[in-house]
Order: C-alpha cells, then sequence, then structure tokens
C-alpha cells in the first residue's frame, strides 16, 4: 500500500514541477512525507504465519481466550532453514501497547470463522521442528484432528505455493501433528492407517484392503488426495460405535 501511495506521491510532484515555483514544491513533499509516513501499517492475512495486525480471537494453554490484533512474522525468505522466533506480538482490545507473547503460552488462535492450531511440525521429514499455526479441517470434538500448512512461497524461496497436511490421533500430545507424507504413514499406508482405528473393525478392514477412497499411495503427486482420503476415515471413526 505504501509503495503504491509513494508512486502517486513521486508522480504528483513530477508534474507539478512544471507548473510551479521551487517553494511550493518543497511545501508540496513536505505535506505528503507527513501524508505516507503517519500511515499505518495495514492489517493482512497473508498465511496462519503471516498476519499483520488482523483482529483475532487469541487461545490460551488454559483456555482463556482474549480478542486483539495479532503480528505473526513466521514465514518470509529470511526464516527459511533457520530458527523461527518464539514469540508473536499481540495488542489486546481496548489497549494500545504492544505485547509479546510467548508461543509456549498459546493453543491457537481463531479468525473469522477458521481455527489455527498450534503445532511442533517436521515440515521437511529431516527431525528439525518448528512451532507453527495450522488451519484446522475438522470439528473442535473429533476423535483424529486433519490441518493443512499452507506457504504462500515466501518460507521456501518463493519457489512454489505449498499445501502440506499433518494429522494428530487421540494418543498424540498437544503439540504433536505428524506429517501424512512421513513413514509413520507412508509406506503402506493401508497397514499403519488400519493399526490407528483397529476399534473400528469395518473401518479399518476398507483401509487394509485398499478401497477406493480409504488408500494413499506411497507416489501420490496429487497432495490434495491426503485430506480427500484422510477426512473420510476421520468422518466415518468419528460416527464409528
Amino acid at each position: 500500500m505504501k509503495k503504491d501511495i509513494l508512486y502517486y506521491l513521486v508522480s504528483f510532484i513530477h508534474y507539478s514541477t512544471a507548473l510551479t515555483e521551487p517553494a511550493t514544491h518543497m511545501k508540496q513533499l513536505f505535506v505528503f512525507s507527513i501524508f505516507l509516513f503517519s500511515c499505518k501499517s495495514p492489517s493482512e492475512f497473508v498465511t496462519s504465519n503471516e498476519v499483520h495486525w488482523e483482529k483475532v480471537n487469541l487461545v490460551f494453554r488454559d483456555q482463556a481466550k482474549v480478542t486483539g490484533k495479532i503480528n505473526i512474522l513466521h514465514e518470509n525468505t529470511s526464516s527459511l532453514n533457520s530458527s523461527y522466533n518464539n514469540y508473536i506480538q499481540f495488542i489486546p482490545e481496548g489497549k494500545d501497547s504492544t505485547e509479546s507473547v510467548d508461543l509456549n503460552k498459546i493453543s491457537g488462535y481463531w479468525f473469522e470463522s477458521n481455527y489455527y492450531a498450534l503445532k511442533k511440525l517436521d515440515i521437511h521429514m529431516n527431525g528439525i521442528y518448528q512451532l507453527l499455526f495450522v488451519k484446522r479441517l475438522t470439528g473442535e470434538n473429533s476423535r483424529f484432528q486433519l490441518y493443512e500448512l499452507y506457504e504462500s512461497g515466501r518460507s521456501n524461496g518463493g519457489v512454489d505455493i505449498e499445501y502440506i497436511y499433518f494429522l494428530s490421533y487421540p494418543s498424540c500430545g498437544p503439540l504433536d501433528a505428524i506429517n501424512t507424507r512421513s513413514s509413520l504413514l507412508l509406506p503402506s499406508f493401508e497397514q499403519k492407517m488400519s493399526l490407528l482405528v483397529a476399534d473400528c473393525p469395518s473401518l479399518a478392514q476398507k483401509i487394509e484392503e485398499k478401497e477406493k477412497g480409504y488408500f494413499i499411495p506411497l507416489t501420490s503427486f496429487n497432495i490434495k488426495k491426503h485430506p480427500d482420503v484422510l477426512l473420510r476415515i476421520i468422518d466415518e471413526y468419528n460416527k464409528c460405535n
């Protein structure tokens, strides 16, 4: 936004140079400069890990909820392959001062109608974990939880937009979510997943027998196949008696 304002400022001054005296030019420049630099940073939701002063409902580990504006800068080219800052900036509603909130105290946040949970993720499946916010795709009371990490390209060097999916099951800790491409699920999805839902024999059998819609192959060029299959399994498992 500021770049657009700057462009129009320069264009205006360039145009007015041919029409007015130098002293007038300086006065116009001074007035527009005040306008430019007094502008507040615009609010913007780029991804769940790059949020610029959007209004959210922040949820803490003790389940306390506080409304306010949040600033998260965990997705950018400088953070590629590096440790993330363990704090976010937050301005509680009704206050003017910014607070630095420790990620270890946060459970997640609501933005509009979506909930973004804080999870410990192994994105590249190299044993390096990062605390990041992921969009919850399943209901709050679902026995399994499926999450989506959307990367705009800034965190992977601007190469590509990427979606990665993570699964939490009943025995997982509060921050645990496994990459759906990891060795914990692939290869042999039919064996590993059927064990996780063994207490629902009819569903486990469908997965074991690789029924259509209940199987994820090791090589899948369509990453969207992961949530399609897993959401079907999770929905059926939630309804299993």
